[in-house]
């Protein structure tokens, strides 16, 4: 087997037990099959975008969840929530749509504490998804070079 096969495997097997470990879905999966020779980044393009937009709304979710001076702005936060969840789902991350469901319920009913718990478990799991995200990343990376003979 050539090392951009093993490296597949490799890739293959952890996309699958991402999926056992329930942090991603089948969508992930289909991203994968999407992926081809005229566009051979397009998995590491579209993870890189979930990043780099990630990282602006769960900050903004915070800010307006510990908002000390007044009751936060349920409806502003409920709305990057959505978003949030949107983005998630469609990359597939399944556990950070599934803890959006959960905080979108507790903006309806404006439960400040429940906001700012689920907030947290939304930062432990985004941290999660990212490490395990960059690994695949690595991966990605080291067998285009095989491929391309490097």
């Amino acid at each position: 087997m050539d090392q951009s096969a093993v490296i597949q495997q490799h890739i293959d097997q952890l996309v699958a037990h991402l999926q056992q470990e329930g942090i991603l879905d089948e969508q992930f999966q289909q991203l994968m099959q999407l992926q081809d020779d005229s566009n051979p980044d397009f998995v590491s393009e579209v993870v890189q975008l979930y990043f780099e937009d990630s990282v602006g709304k769960i900050e903004r979710m915070g800010q307006i969840a510990s908002s000390s001076s007044a009751p936060p702005n349920f409806n502003e936060l409920d709305g990057l929530v959505h978003q949030f969840k949107g983005s998630s789902a469609s990359l597939g991350a399944q556990m950070l749509a599934q803890l959006c469901i959960k905080l979108r319920e507790c903006c309806q009913t404006q439960n400040q504490q429940g906001c700012l718990m689920l907030l947290s478990q939304i930062q432990s799991a985004y941290d999660l998804l990212k490490s395990k995200l960059d690994l695949f990343m690595q991966l990605e990376g080291k067998r285009k070079m095989a491929l391309s003979g490097l």
